[in-house]
């Protein structure tokens, strides 16, 4: 079957779960135009994932511009920030001055960002080039019941709210004419949940846009993944090319279960010696989750 030719801006990148999804529908052709992430590991994995990054290809690239220029490349995106907690003022900026004596350690992380097309912190991103597609994972701690729940409002400061630096690109690229023809969001099952009211807003927002919105809560054991876990997914398309007839893909059982994907022998260098492992014990304990042993 011939494979239909798209292209994305893949936001809050990660490791590129998005990518690998589309791609293993083998029903597209993709090209990845942007990415954005701040997580310098995350960028480094995404490049070794899609990109082909090597340790080899480190070694060998020959088109690295100076030290500073990288490292000014670097901290203009933001790379390796680390955001400040729902309850906290500020986040803190990644050292690269720190690494200049270890040049390697800085052309791994430039090069990742080259090769993934990173435009690092979205929030300092003023425009974006056309993709047919636009992903949105945005971040779920200030929604996940594991967070503060402080919610994602445009006003609220939290990391949950960086989903309107994403509205603020799409206003801008539907100003251009410019929008994309799809846009996929996707978060935890809260969001439809306990922020029901803001959801609806966004959604509300998206119609301003010129998109019709269709979400569910799928979870990945009705969906061929031995995965207990919910999620919301919200697929936007453009109106002028939606006929009203986009639905859900139907559950299903594939018969595969988490034993079946689970290594049998594990090498002992992956467990935790008992020293580390007794803080999420007691923890346990604590908690009421386990016994603790007689």
């Amino acid at each position: 079957m011939k494979r239909i030719k798209m292209s994305a801006n893949i936001l809050f990148s990660g490791v590129g779960f998005q990518e690998r999804g589309i791609r293993n529908t083998g029903l597209y052709e993709l090209e990845v135009k942007n990415t954005s992430e701040i997580k310098k590991e995350a960028i480094l994995a995404y490049a070794g994932i899609h990109c082909g990054l090597t340790p080899e290809m480190i070694k060998t690239y020959r088109e690295y511009p100076t030290l500073d220029s990288m490292i000014e490349e670097l901290k203009e995106k933001n790379i390796g920030f680390i955001p400040a907690a729902d309850n906290e003022n500020t986040g803190i900026p990644f050292d690269w001055e720190k690494y200049k004596k270890k040049p390697e350690y800085i052309k791994k992380y430039w090069l990742a960002v080259k090769l993934s097309h990173c435009q690092g912190d979205i929030s300092r991103i003023k425009e974006l080039s056309y993709a047919d597609l636009w992903t949105v994972s945005f971040p779920c701690q200030s929604i996940s019941v594991a967070g503060k729940m402080k919610g994602f409002n445009p006003d609220s400061g939290t990391r949950s709210s960086l989903l309107w630096e994403n509205i603020r690109l799409l206003k801008n690229a539907c100003d251009k004419g410019e929008a994309p023809k799809y846009i996929l969001f996707e978060n935890v099952k809260n969001l439809a949940k306990k922020f029901l009211k803001d959801f609806e807003a966004l959604m509300d927002v998206l119609d301003d846009l010129g998109f019709n919105s269709y979400w569910d809560i799928l979870n990945g054991k009705d969906c061929g993944i031995p995965h207990n876990r919910e999620r919301v997914f919200v697929v936007c398309i453009r109106k002028d090319l939606d006929d009203g007839m986009y639905h859900f893909p139907k559950s299903f059982d594939s018969g595969l279960r988490l034993q079946d994907v689970l290594c049998k022998d594990v090498d002992e260098k992956y467990y935790l010696c008992d020293e580390k492992a007794q803080p999420f014990i007691d923890q346990l304990i604590f908690d009421g989750k386990i016994e603790p042993e007689v």
